[in-house]
C-alpha cells in the first residue's frame, strides 16, 4: 500500500514542472507527501486535486460513470433539465428512422422507429431525461420519441 502512495508522490513531483504550476502547490505536494498517515495523506492529495483549475484535458474521456462518482448531485440537476429546441430539419435514415436537426445545430436520431408519432419542420420540442439515462424528444399532444444524439 505504501508503495502506491510512493508512486503517486513521485508522478505528482515529476507531473508538476512540466505542467508549470506554482510554488504554492509545489509546496502542497511536498506537504502531503510528508504526511505519514497513509489516509490523511490521500486526503490531503485528493484536497489538492479538487483545488486544480479544470480544463479541455479534464474533460477528454470523461464518462458518465466517472462525471457521476465526481459530483452526484451535479448528475442529478443535470437529469431534471431540459433543452429547448425547434425542429428546422427533418430527415430519415436507411432503415426509417427520423433525424431532427434542432435550431441550436444539433442532430438526434430516433432510437427505435415509431410511425404511429409524427413531427413536422417548425414544431417546437425539447430533449428530456428518462429512465436508465435515455434521452426523449417531446412535443405538444404527448408526442414523444426516444432518441440519441449523432451531432
Amino acid at each position: 500500500m505504501r508503495r502506491n502512495y510512493i508512486g503517486f508522490t513521485v508522478l505528482a513531483c515529476v507531473a508538476l514542472p512540466a505542467l508549470a504550476l506554482d510554488n504554492r502547490l509545489a509546496e502542497n505536494v511536498r506537504h502531503c507527501a510528508s504526511e505519514m498517515d497513509p489516509t490523511k495523506r490521500l486526503a490531503c492529495f485528493d484536497a489538492m486535486a479538487a483545488s486544480l483549475p479544470k480544463g479541455e484535458a479534464d474533460q477528454f474521456g470523461l464518462t458518465a460513470d466517472i462525471a457521476r462518482k465526481r459530483d452526484p448531485v451535479a448528475e442529478h440537476k443535470n437529469a431534471e433539465a431540459i433543452l429547448p429546441g425547434e425542429i428546422v430539419a427533418l430527415g430519415q435514415t436507411r432503415d426509417g428512422k427520423l433525424v431532427f436537426t434542432l435550431d441550436n445545430k444539433q442532430v438526434w436520431v430516433q432510437a427505435e422507429i415509431k410511425t404511429q408519432v409524427q413531427f413536422e419542420v417548425g414544431d417546437a420540442v425539447h430533449i428530456e431525461h428518462g429512465a436508465m439515462g435515455s434521452l426523449w424528444l417531446a412535443a405538444d399532444k404527448g408526442r414523444k420519441t426516444r432518441v440519441k444524439r449523432v451531432s
